[in-house]
């Protein structure tokens, strides 16, 4: 059996500081040799915690749904039958989860129901959380 140089290696607070600020700006290639890890291993780490660059929506509202079923929104991963029942694509469910791209009105009820999350209970934690982000500014 074959041993690589960056097998087990442990991430650092500082390795992933250093791959948040440059993730986007600098080349997975050019990260993993500052870091001494293979790129693969970067880009698994960025996929792991779900990193993204460019813009984003102002508020992700599948992540809030899903942080109203879940404790931890990584507990959720979706199935076949979860693209089937909300008609939402592989691709775009993505979109939706990083931000890259606002849910519409019918895609946030599908989730809803697929869920279990009653629109009153998405509503309601919609509407707090509103208020809380007024509180923020003033």
């Amino acid at each position: 059996m074959r041993k690589r140089n960056h097998e087990n290696k442990r991430w650092t607070a500082d390795d992933a500081v250093y791959v948040r600020q440059h993730y986007g700006k600098v080349s997975l290639e050019d990260m993993a040799a500052h870091l001494g890890r293979s790129s693969m291993s970067v880009r698994l780490y960025i996929l792991r915690n779900r990193l993204t660059t460019g813009h984003t929506v102002k508020r992700n509202l599948l992540v809030e749904m899903l942080r109203i079923k879940f404790r931890h929104i990584e507990d959720f991963t979706p199935t076949r039958t979860f693209y089937q029942e909300t008609g939402i694509g592989q691709r775009r469910y993505w979109d939706l989860f990083f931000g890259r791209k606002p849910i519409t009105g019918k895609e946030y009820a599908a989730v809803a129901e697929y869920l279990g999350v009653t629109l009153q209970e998405a509503f309601e934690s919609r509407q707090l959380e509103l208020f809380e982000e007024n509180e923020k500014t003033v």
